[in-house]
Formats: C-alpha cells, sequence, structure tokens
C-alpha cells in the first residue's frame, strides 16, 4: 500500500512541477553537462522564437547572440556556484538579438555530483528601455535643474552673481578660510552718469555698456574672487586674500580698463564710459562683512563727490571729499 502511495505522490509532484513549469513567467532551460538543452519550456518559445524540437538536443549556445558570453556564464557558474540576473544578448529566431537578464544555477543529483545547469531567462529589451528612458529623463531634469539654480543665483543680464548669491559666496568663504591669517577685500564700484546714458541713448544701449563692465570685471578678476551685480549700476567685488593695496589695485585695474572702453552706438557714435569705486579690507578696516561693504560704499559716494573716475581706499579722503 505504501508503494502506491508513494507512486501516486511521485505522479502528482511530476505533474505539478510540469504545471509549474508551463505557468513560469520565464523561460526555463536545462542544459546537461555537454552543454546540450534537455528542457525548454516555461515561456521560452516566446523569448527565443525557437519551438522546443528545434531546440532540444542542441547547443545552449545557439540561444545567445555570443557563444562567448556563454562561457562567461559558466565561468562564473564555477567560480560562485550561482549567477544572478546577468545581462546578456539573447538571440530570437526572427527579431535577432535581445537583451536577456538571466540567472542561473548548477544542477547536481542527490550525491553532489554536477549533472547540468539551469537557466531562468528573461527579455530585458523593454526593462532596459525604461532604465535608459529613466536615466535620460534624470539627466535632463539634473540639468533642468542646474538652469534654474544659474538662473535663481545670476543676473540675467550680465551673467554675474546676483545681490544674494553673491553676498552668501562671500559669507561661506570668509568662514570656510578664517580671518585670522587671511585677508579679505572689498571693491564697489558703480558706473559714472549712468542714467545719463540711459535717458540720452536708450536702456538698450544701457544694457550694453553694463555687461561691458561685467566683462572687463571677470577679466580682471580671479578664479577665487566672488563678482557680482550689487543692483542697477552697482557691482561688487569680493576678493578673498586681498589686504587693502592690492583690493585698491584691483579696483584700479578695472577703473583704467572701463576708462578705455568704448560702446559703438549706431552710426559711428562711441560712449566713453568711468567708475568710481570705493575700497575697504578685513581685518583693516572691518571686523566683518558687513561693515566692510559698508566702509566700501561709503568710500564709493566718496569717490563720486571727488569728482568721479577715480578709486577711494581710505578714510582721510572721504572726509577730504566730503568736506
Amino acid at each position: 500500500m505504501q508503494g502506491v502511495f508513494d507512486f501516486l505522490t511521485f505522479v502528482w509532484d511530476a505533474e505539478l512541477l510540469q504545471l509549474m513549469l508551463l505557468a513560469c513567467p520565464d523561460g526555463v532551460v536545462v542544459a546537461d553537462r555537454s552543454g546540450e538543452v534537455i528542457l525548454y519550456t516555461g515561456a521560452s518559445e516566446q523569448i527565443f522564437g525557437f519551438s522546443p524540437i528545434e531546440v532540444l538536443r542542441k547547443d545552449i549556445r545557439m540561444l545567445f547572440g555570443k557563444p562567448e558570453i556563454v562561457d562567461l556564464l559558466l565561468a562564473r557558474l564555477d567560480r560562485d556556484g550561482t549567477v544572478v540576473n546577468l545581462e546578456m544578448p539573447g538571440h530570437h529566431k526572427d527579431t535577432g538579438h535581445f537583451i536577456a537578464a538571466v540567472s542561473s544555477a548548477i544542477c547536481r543529483d542527490r550525491w553532489g555530483e554536477e549533472i547540468g545547469l539551469v537557466l531562468y531567462v528573461r527579455d530585458h529589451t523593454n526593462v532596459r528601455a525604461i532604465e535608459d528612458a529613466l536615466r535620460d529623463n534624470n539627466e535632463r531634469l539634473h540639468d533642468l535643474v542646474s538652469e534654474l539654480n544659474h538662473v535663481a543665483s545670476h543676473d540675467t543680464l550680465t551673467g554675474l552673481l546676483n545681490r544674494g548669491s553673491a553676498m552668501n559666496a562671500a559669507e561661506s568663504t570668509l568662514l570656510s578660510g578664517g580671518l585670522a591669517t587671511r585677508s579679505f577685500g572689498v571693491a564697489v564700484m558703480d558706473l559714472d552718469h549712468f542714467k545719463t546714458v540711459n535717458d540720452t541713448y536708450g536702456h538698450l544701449v544701457g544694457d550694453e555698456v553694463l555687461t561691458g563692465l561685467a566683462r572687463v570685471l571677470r577679466s580682471v578678476a580671479r578664479s577665487s574672487d566672488i563678482i557680482g551685480r550689487f543692483g542697477g549700476e552697482e557691482f561688487i567685488a569680493f576678493l578673498p586674500g586681498a589686504d587693502l593695496a592690492s583690493a585698491t589695485a584691483f579696483a584700479e585695474r578695472v577703473r583704467v580698463a572701463v576708462e578705455r572702453a568704448q560702446v559703438t552706438v549706431g552710426a559711428g557714435i562711441t560712449i566713453n564710459s568711468t567708475i568710481s569705486a570705493g575700497v575697504a579690507a578685513i581685518p583693516a578696516c572691518a571686523g566683518g562683512l558687513q561693515d566692510a561693504i559698508r566702509i566700501a560704499d561709503d568710500r564709493l559716494y566718496a569717490a563720486k563727490r571727488g569728482g568721479r573716475n577715480r578709486v577711494v581706499a581710505d578714510d582721510e579722503t572721504s572726509q577730504r571729499n566730503a568736506a
């Protein structure tokens, strides 16, 4: 009676296994030790396009686009015993190559002897397409975020940092560098008679004058300098490591370059611009950034009162011009 029960159990298990293999959404391929296919079921026919009769007792390499990839799979199986989701080129009978995701393991008998290998195969072509699309979308999103960050932090006309971003960058540089061993120069610059330029030639010409000053600032500045448009025709330069003399020399180079530059308007009409500038430095003139900006701004207006087209870098000149 027990023997009959065991036999019925065996038949039931075999039928259940067959149903499971037929219903499996993966292609199931089993090869013997010589590499010949001995089981080809599940979604295999749909994935590879070959009927079972075309595959059984054939070399398993026929199912993959590059036979050497199968050798790589076998080498990894020998080393690790299992392989999970290895992407390799599959071969479809009608459509050619596709991207296959293969999980595999070595089959052993009850005594531990190797008798072949089993492969579970999925068509990853659509998965890869979705992953590529997501990656492209993420890259575009990253570029968009970078562009938005740039727009939010820069002046749209001149391309320089706007007031808030320039201040944040300066404060961050001060905090990271410290004030104990390094000077920090500040130069505030303003175009002279800029309202007259706008009123005489129009705002488009005024914009050209502003962008011209921005180009001069970029050409004179070092890579570590922080240059920003502070508003209207006023610009600011934060100069890490620059003492008062160095900051003054920077502002003077900008002043000379602006004085020499020309903006051509219409039929041969040229506009010559000048700037006035005030300079301060930490710790020589101020103990902090806001104080340095205030002092430099006061000296800027002293330069205006003193006749414009000049750099003021000390309080004595400021007081004399005020008088």
